[in-house]
């Protein structure tokens, strides 16, 4: 009925009846013979692969009535992948008739250019897979994951959930799902900033492993009317004479505030702008946020403010930023580009590859080896144990994050960001990862839902490159 009344008003001799189609159905439809139906090709880009890296790819959409790369690799590289439109100028008489052939000016259009990433498909394909399935086991908002390579910046895979069909791009309920959370959500980092914190005091040689100070389990801190307590003084109290080493494991505020203040607030914020946080990382797509931390910065740092970015809140980053950051513990000490695109093909066949971007030393070797085994003292006796991978040693911190609130001062009650940031083999990473959940309904911590998606994707990335095992499986 709906197309017998389309094909049926008068004067309209022509009517679009399905603008896009399969080429299947479509010869289907004309291999029925029905007089004055027919069909036109037409141009357009086509994901194979669908929602699988949909972030990463973007889109090519209207922007009024003109196509082009929207979000993603589509819009960083409009340009490059658009190429230059042929025309054809033809002199016209007032009556709009060509007055000569001879009068033609064409202008021969040029192909856009081909992109090589750096994603390697099965493990897009599986981290995707299993984001999807951590999300709606653990009734979360979304999440995401990111995996580099720490030592090129290459990015492996990168995953968000929920996603979209960019081949049917309209058909999404919220445009918001078009950005890229990886690159575009901000959040405050919570503990898994404390390495960061850490990091700092022990190459300024104010800190190793085994310093030791008295763990109160609260603080009070200057122009702060509230004591600043660790997550489990209601429980546990007070840890007494306790390590840095410690601190990790148990996720100490009041240690992160300790290794704060040794080197102090001007030194401290100095250190977190050479890891790479406050601005973008400059990864190729479009919409990448900077984080902010504005608390940070200028002539005078409140106490209260450097006591809390300690322990990662009153801050924010992006999920790049924080995977950028544990790739400087994780390759030794420098801070490296990440990047998507391996190679560029020009429309002639000319390459152009991508090289390796080191943007600066964060910190030295020693304490990059110092934080390696911190960080896998906090997996193998701390909050991380459903990251380990049998065979291996893995590095990395937990973090649960509260949200602050867009309507108040102060946090959402109940409402958590959960995040686990590591690297493996520790020894000599393959891959560092992020993996994070936004409020998992049946989840306190990270370390019942980030922590075990981490320890899966992981398990499948060091088999799939078949990584050498570091150390004897233990039975059971």
């Amino acid at each position: 009925a709906e197309y017998v009344s389309m094909l049926s008003r008068p004067n309209d001799p022509y009517e679009v009846i399905e603008p896009k189609i399969e080429l299947d159905d479509a010869q289907r439809i004309k291999a029925m013979g029905l007089e004055g139906v027919d069909y036109s090709p037409i141009q357009g880009r086509y994901y194979p692969e669908k929602n699988i890296g949909a972030h990463i790819m973007g889109f090519v959409g209207f922007v009024g009535d003109t196509k082009q790369g929207r979000y993603g690799l589509e819009g960083f590289f409009e340009k490059e992948l658009g190429g230059k439109a042929g025309e054809v100028n033809i002199e016209s008489t007032g009556k709009g008739e060509t007055s000569s052939v001879s009068d033609k000016q064409t202008v021969i259009g040029e192909d856009g250019s081909d992109l090589i990433l750096t994603i390697n498909r099965s493990v897009q394909y599986e981290t995707c897979r299993l984001l999807g399935e951590s999300v709606k086991k653990h009734g979360a908002s979304g999440g995401s994951v990111v995996i580099m390579d720490p030592k090129t910046g290459a990015i492996l895979a990168m995953c968000a959930y929920p996603d979209y069909d960019p081949n049917n791009y309209r058909k999404v309920k919220d445009i918001d799902i078009y950005n890229n959370p990886v690159i575009f959500d901000q959040f405050e980092p919570g503990s898994t900033f404390k390495a960061i914190t850490v990091a700092a005091a022990v190459d300024q040689n104010k800190v190793g492993p085994n310093t030791t100070y008295k763990d109160t389990g609260f603080l009070m801190i200057e122009g702060w009317p509230k004591p600043i307590s660790n997550s489990d003084y209601a429980t546990r109290g007070a840890h007494g004479i306790t390590t840095i080493n410690t601190v990790l494991q148990d996720s100490l505020n009041c240690g992160s505030i300790f290794a704060m203040q040794s080197i102090g607030p001007a030194v401290f914020s100095d250190y977190v702008k050479k890891f790479g946080f406050g601005e973008k990382t400059g990864i190729e797509l479009e919409t990448e946020s900077s984080g902010n931390i504005a608390n940070l910065t200028g002539k005078k740092i409140r106490p209260i403010n450097a006591a809390t970015a300690s322990f990662g809140q009153g801050i924010s980053a992006t999920p790049i930023q924080v995977a950028a950051s544990y790739a400087v513990m994780a390759n030794g000490g420098m801070l490296v580009k990440p990047y998507l695109v391996k190679a560029v093909i020009s429309p002639t066949g000319e390459q152009s590859l991508t090289q390796t971007t080191e943007i600066r030393r964060v910190i030295d070797k020693r304490t990059a080896s110092l934080m390696t085994g911190m960080l896998v003292n906090a997996v193998e006796n701390g909050h991380a144990s459903k990251a380990k991978v049998p065979g291996y040693y893995v590095a990395g911190k937990t973090g649960t994050a509260q949200v602050a609130s867009k309507t108040s001062k102060g946090y959402e009650k109940g409402n958590t960001i959960q995040t686990f940031v590591g690297y493996a083999p520790a020894n000599d990473p393959k891959f560092v990862m992020i993996t994070r959940l936004d409020d998992p309904k049946d989840s306190k911590f990270a370390e019942s839902s980030a922590v075990p998606l981490f320890g899966e994707i992981a398990n499948f990335v060091l088999n799939y490159y078949q990584v050498p095992q570091e150390r004897k499986i233990e039975a059971k």
